[in-house]
């Protein structure tokens, strides 16, 4: 589905004497409208106009934009206006209490839909720093005190600033473009706005419908969480003495929930396990191998390459016949329900249906550990996850006793290296274990792993891709980057044996030399303030950025030279030499 015509980006921007509110469409269109000292510049008819009659994107535009907004066209002076903007952001109070402070705010209704970005966006971050990830154009940090008295040559900054930043709210709509139209297919399934949602909301939302849509009921969960245990499944036997004193650890250890809500790891559980001349963790997030540094390519007679759990939280939750107790075996039945409306859209092809219903399987496990969510079940949180890192265990275990040696293992994966002679042998000892957990493994082979650790490493692939996590990962609006070019160089040299200085001093994209980070409470550089989020490029005439409040060195900004503003052309003074020793040295961190 294609985004609707009537969309408009929108942003504001605060002060004591000072309100703007300025809405841009992808065509470039502006209509802005400011009051300074309580005198109004711009046609409010025609703002309220375009604001209700078109789709609005904001960035938490549904607890701050649109209620200030709102406020600003109901005639509220520059004093309220501040008021109110400090009620939301200085006391952390969120729109659906406001009424109680201000019984007169009246939020305005927006016909076409609000898409507020903050829920779409992966994890959590900021404007900024999302714009950062996706290369926009200009990054600029507010450039006027939030207590300032503004004049009106500050007005004429600050609107140059609020445009920058609605240009940003564009470029990240634009990238989330995926994840939007597919919330508008779920719109309009299920007669839900997902437009704003997270996909653990999504995940909340669906399932709540089913459940009242066959009338069963829907509450929170009630009173404090007991200490529990966790209760072993009967597949989960071992052999050796190693891993059945690890299952005694756990089969003793009493499980307490803190008072934010989240599950307290016994440390019991934390210690290190050592078997078959490996080392594993277990913990909330998943079972994880302690490798560092690490090469493995199979020889001729090997073969190398990666089981992998397919949907293993679903599979657990469906195997175990696990469900949360406040909402009794309702939920479980729901939740099959869905899984197999999945798989009987993926069989048949029918994209949307089985995205939808994908993000509702495995966002929905996040909600177990949230105590503001009716999904809410740090039991059955422990459950899902314990239940697949032993189950891991086992797998590595008969793995092992028919000659695979695992060299890394992963949450829902493990890699393992083998004479081609035993493959056979390994994959029946792989069909038992699925069989006895209801969990379905899948195999990808890999011609070399080279790994800095668990969660960052490069494997490539026989046909000529490769796998790439962590450090070595491109970035995206999920993760920050570093100098991607050195990434590239080592990619290529690992899977062609390409230099890495042919690599680095071929590359004629600036934006592949960058390197980004957060600066909490700012950054400065010669003097000239740079904001929280800044990026730079290693220059030969630079010099480290520094935190403003301590003046401390960021980190890794040796010959910085900022870039807040993408240039098209490579700078004249890139120190090519600098990034060709650091992908020397990534390439020592993977072991070579």
């Amino acid at each position: 589905m294609s985004k609707k015509s009537n969309t408009v980006a929108l942003d504001i921007e605060c002060y004591v004497n000072y309100f703007l509110v300025l809405v841009k469409s992808e065509d470039g269109r502006i209509v802005r409208a400011s009051m300074h000292n309580d005198k109004v510049d711009g046609n409010l008819a025609v703002m309220k106009s375009v604001i209700t009659k078109s789709e609005v994107v904001t960035f938490n535009g549904e607890n701050y934009d649109i209620p200030m907004v709102s406020a600003f066209l109901a005639g509220w002076t520059n004093a309220e206006l501040k008021a109110l903007s400090d009620t939301i952001i200085v006391d952390d109070v969120p729109r659906w209490k406001l009424a109680d402070t201000y019984p007169k705010l009246r939020i305005l209704r927006l016909a076409k839909g609000h898409v507020d970005l903050v829920g779409v966006t992966p994890l959590q971050a900021s404007l900024k720093a999302y714009g950062c990830r996706i290369h926009s154009r200009k990054l600029q940090d507010l450039p006027i005190d939030p207590s300032a008295l503004i004049s009106d040559n500050d007005a004429k900054v600050l609107e140059k600033y609020c445009e920058n930043d609605v240009d940003v709210t564009w470029d990240i709509y634009r990238t989330m473009t995926p994840e939007l139209d597919l919330r508008r297919d779920m719109t309009k399934t299920y007669a839900i706005n997902m437009l704003s949602k997270s996909d653990p909301q999504i995940a909340e939302a669906i399932i709540k419908h089913y459940m009242e849509e066959r009338e069963h009921k829907v509450e929170k969960r009630e009173g404090k969480v007991k200490p529990f245990k966790y209760t072993i499944p009967d597949f989960i036997k071992f052999k050796t003495t190693e891993l059945q004193q690890v299952l005694e650890t756990v089969r003793g250890c009493t499980f307490k929930v803190k008072p934010t809500g989240n599950v307290e790891l016994p440390d019991a559980i934390s210690q290190v396990i050592e078997f078959a001349g490996a080392k594993y963790k277990l913990g909330i997030g998943g079972l994880h191998s302690q490798e560092k540094r690490q090469v493995v390519k199979p020889t001729a007679d090997q073969v190398l390459g990666e089981y992998d759990v397919a949907s293993m939280y679903p599979s657990i939750i469906l195997g175990q016949n696990l469900y949360p107790k406040h909402l009794g075996e309702a939920f479980l039945e729901v939740y099959r329900e869905i899984f197999n409306e999945r798989m009987a859209a993926k069989r048949s092809g029918n994209k949307t249906t089985a995205d939808t219903l994908k993000i509702v399987l495995n966002a929905s496990y996040g909600k177990f550990g949230s105590k503001y969510s009716f999904l809410y079940s740090p039991e059955l949180l422990i459950q899902t996850t314990l239940s697949g890192q032993l189950a891991l265990l086992r797998l590595i275990e008969a793995i092992t006793h028919v000659g695979g040696q695992v060299v890394s293992a992963n949450t829902d994966g493990v890699v393992v290296l083998m004479d081609k002679s035993r493959k056979p042998k390994i994959d029946g000892v792989c069909d038992q274990w699925t069989k006895q957990t209801s969990y379905l493994l899948e195999w990808t082979e890999y011609r070399a792993l080279y790994s800095e650790s668990v969660n960052s490493y490069v494997a490539l692939k026989p046909e000529g891709g490769a796998k790439t996590k962590g450090l070595y990962e491109s970035g995206s609006i999920r993760k920050g980057y570093s100098a991607q070019v050195c990434n590239d160089a080592v990619v290529a040299y690992l899977k062609d044996n390409v230099p890495v200085d042919e690599t680095i001093r071929s590359c004629t994209d600036v934006r592949q030399f960058l390197i980004m980070r957060g600066v909490r409470g700012g950054a400065v550089w010669k003097g000239e303030a740079l904001g929280k989020v800044v990026r730079w490029y290693i220059g030969t005439e630079g010099e480290a950025i520094r935190y403003s409040t301590n003046g401390n060195k960021v980190a890794g900004s040796d010959g910085a030279v900022p870039m807040m503003d993408i240039v098209e052309s490579l700078p004249y003074d890139l120190d090519l030499d600098r990034y060709v020793e650091i992908a020397k040295q990534k390439l020592k961190r993977l072991g070579l």
